[in-house]
């Protein structure tokens, strides 16, 4: 094809759908645009039916957009009066119209030159095949214009500190920039998406705007870094296969990367469902540029609000520590300091809601909410439970937990000590005997299993039962029909058992005391209730309870207990765990006046001193409130590395000590982390 040379009549060269086509410019104004009205009539979707205006002004000609829906670029910018000059390519969505002539670079796209050519700015300017001085100087001028513009929006944007208005404020001006229909700042929150922002035409927030983009698009950008910009989505090679195109309708959309230090935060989409060719290159470019800037004011803001967020929880964490220290001041120092005030400062700590009721058992102790969250798992359910613990520590009221609470409320609890039964009777109690089976059998009479039907068995000290009634036992279990001892007939029971031991099973199995294939039978789920003197915490609670549970038994006035001498009891190992904590309060009460003093103490919890760390009652003050506080500073580190899931940053953070005095506290008192609980096939009960 030959280039038309420019002559004394000025002209437009016309490319459009594959086709070019000359038309001399004989008229001093000629209109441009999809309507038959126009002198110059193009058939292009992203026209409108007056588009813009070509006119001679003095000795030269000049174009103006006339508020087209998409605008005119001129070079591959966006205009709104220019004047033209030969070679100036105007761009009007796929049709191209060049002015008086073709440039040479520009004969399958004014486009590819972009990466031959070199000027002042490779972001907006398309490049010139010639550069004439006053070329230049027409170049620099809109390249001036265009900076001053994003100078002035990024000003804006570096004095906002605040994340929501930020992003609120850069996707108005890319709407502002590219007329599209909606808009929305997307970011990456580790392996998931958000929409922080969204805009329509009419400049609202998008509904469900998460449902409203195109994950495809927005996953690809984040992936290679890369735009994209298609004006044709359901068709344009890169987004055609991405099946969400399809699905939302797009016609056109633009996604530019948000990057910083070589990594993608984020995107910045907009996309029109009614317009093809809605974007151009010009729009990219300039979003580009735009992104690039935006970044960085979005890295800063959520700096600063996370900033702002820390400082927030440390002035609060510290606050908390400053009155739980001068509370813990005041109880050692005063003398008349009240059992309610110990209880409340020793046991503060946050509420924690389970799916059942465990008020029956009072608590306070991390450890024991640690049981309760296991509870609530198997609650709901007949599985076998095995419960764990040393002699008083309220084996019992576990298992009266678990049925109360559970769906065979309704039905009988059996409670059974296997130890308390004579070993010639074992048989007879459990599965019951007919009239005159042996000496004494006066009458029928209806065994544990049959009594427990439907309801909850629960065997307490498993680990004294014998071999024999082991293995009976065992057969129950397995088949779910008893024998009465003396009868001929099996009767089907419907058990859930509950058991419970304070013997090392495992190591009686070893020694042939206790058969294994009874033990996995026993011990589906397993829980261990920690010793008083791991729950001191709870010391306080329990004794007040028992102080007011015993006097209004007794209908009396509840004694005031010294504050030495809870220190004495707090201090105490209790080897006989809560049920020997009553035994003590109810003598206490018996014996004291309106106050419980110190001297009332049994001898063994005289003189046995803060856990072995020198004089107990005769210590002096300083050395009791040494004891006390590192007591308490055990405790709080305990919570809160509790809560924090063993976190020791957010650990460190919260309480307002450095990371490496938190591992030396740890190292210190000795404070183990717990083992992860066992994921189980149980399904939790909806509230």
């Amino acid at each position: 094809m030959t280039d038309p040379m420019a002559t004394s009549t000025p002209r437009l060269i016309v490319r459009e759908n594959g086709s070019e086509r000359i038309v001399d410019l004989h008229e001093k104004s000629v209109a441009i645009g999809r309507s038959k009205d126009n002198q110059i009539e193009i058939d292009d979707i992203s026209s409108s039916r007056r588009h813009c205006r070509v006119s001679q002004v003095g000795g030269g000609w000049t174009i103006e957009d006339l508020q087209s829906r998409n605008g005119t670029l001129v070079n591959g910018i966006l205009i709104r009066k220019q004047d033209l000059h030969a070679g100036d390519c105007i761009e009007i969505g796929k049709t191209r119209l060049f002015f008086e002539r073709v440039p040479t670079l520009a004969l399958t796209s004014v486009h590819e030159a972009t990466d031959t050519l070199l000027l002042s700015t490779e972001y907006f300017m398309e490049p010139l095949t010639e550069v004439t001085e006053n070329t230049q100087v027409q170049l620099l001028q809109k390249e001036r214009e265009i900076f001053v513009r994003l100078l002035s929006i990024n000003k804006e944007l570096c004095a906002m500190r605040v994340l929501k208005d930020l992003l609120a404020k850069i996707l108005d001006t890319v709407l502002d920039i590219t007329g599209a229909e909606r808009g929305f700042i997307i970011l990456s929150e580790g392996s998931d998406l958000k929409v922080r922002a969204s805009r329509n035409i009419d400049q609202e927030v998008v509904k469900k705007a998460e449902l409203k983009v195109s994950q495809s698009i927005t996953r690809e950008v984040l992936t290679t870094g890369r735009p994209i910009l298609a004006g044709d989505a359901r068709a344009d090679a890169s987004t055609r296969d991405f099946q969400s195109v399809s699905e939302l309708k797009l016609e056109s959309v633009l996604c530019v990367p948000l990057s910083l230090r070589g990594d993608t935060m984020g995107v910045i989409y907009v996309d029109n469902r009614f317009e093809a060719q809605a974007f151009q290159r010009a729009h990219l470019r300039f979003i580009e540029f735009l992104a690039d800037q935006a970044a960085i004011f979005i890295e800063n803001a959520s700096l600063f609000e996370e900033a702002d967020h820390k400082q927030e929880d440390l002035r609060k964490s510290k606050e908390e520590a400053e009155y739980l220290n001068r509370q813990f001041q005041e109880m050692l120092l005063a003398r008349d300091l009240q059992l309610k005030e110990v209880t409340e400062l020793v046991t503060r700590t946050p509420e924690r809601k389970f799916e059942h009721d465990y008020d029956n058992i009072i608590t306070k102790s991390p450890k024991m909410y640690q049981l309760f969250e296991i509870l609530d798992r198997v609650i709901d359910t007949d599985i076998a439970v095995l419960v764990m613990g040393e002699s008083g520590t309220g084996k019992e009221l576990i298992a009266q937990a678990i049925h109360y609470q559970g769906r065979r409320k309704k039905a009988e609890f059996v409670s059974q000590n296997c130890a308390a039964i004579p070993p010639n009777l074992l048989e007879s109690e459990f599965f019951g005997h007919v009239k005159g089976s042996f000496t004494g059998a006066v009458s029928n009479k209806k065994g544990l299993f049959e009594l427990a039907n439907g309801g909850t068995l629960f065997l307490d000290e498993i680990g004294d039962m014998s071999l024999d009634l082991q293995t009976k036992l065992l057969r129950v279990l397995e088949e779910g029909e008893i024998r009465p001892v003396g009868g001929r007939e099996y009767k089907k029971v419907n058990v859930r058992i509950v058991s419970a031991t304070n013997r090392p099973l495992a190591e009686m199995i070893t020694r042939k005391e206790f058969r294994e294939d009874l033990y996995y039978r026993l011990n589906v789920i397993n829980v261990t209730l920690p010793p008083l003197r791991e729950r001191r915490e709870d010391i306080p609670l329990l004794t007040e309870f028992f102080i007011d549970h015993i006097c209004k038994r007794n209908e009396r006035e509840c004694p005031r207990i010294d504050n030495q001498a809870l220190y004495q009891l707090y201090n105490y190992d209790w080897p006989g765990n809560v049920r020997e904590l009553e035994n003590e309060v109810e003598r206490l009460c018996a014996l004291a006046g309106e106050v419980i003093a110190p001297d009332l103490l049994s001898p063994a919890i005289l003189g046995s001193g803060p856990r072995g760390r020198g004089p107990s009652i005769d210590g002096t003050l300083k050395e009791m409130m040494a004891d006390a506080t590192e007591e308490l500073e055990r405790q709080l580190l305990e919570r809160s590395l509790l809560e924090n899931d063993w976190n020791k940053s957010r650990t460190s953070k919260q309480l307002g000590v450095s990371r490496p005095t938190l591992d030396q506290k740890i190292d210190k008192y000795g404070i183990q982390r717990p083992p992860k609980k066992k994921k189980t096939a149980t399904k939790r009960k909806s509230r």
